[in-house]
């Protein structure tokens, strides 16, 4: 019983992670921290609202 209760956890435990990245509102590249930090894209050149992206990692 123990051991289809671990690999139960184990699945569960495999399909539930996720990735957070954010986004340029703007051209929709991927922001490096410190562009995040900063508000700034670097391709835009400008301000930029980032928008945070979530993605299952398998």
């Amino acid at each position: 019983m123990t051991s289809s209760i671990d690999a139960a956890r184990q699945t569960l435990s495999k399909t539930d992670r996720f990735v957070t990245f954010h986004r340029c509102s703007a051209c929709d590249r991927v922001l490096s921290i410190p562009e995040f930090i900063e508000r700034h894209c670097e391709a835009c050149k400008g301000y930029t609202k980032p928008v945070a992206v979530k993605e299952r990692v398998s």
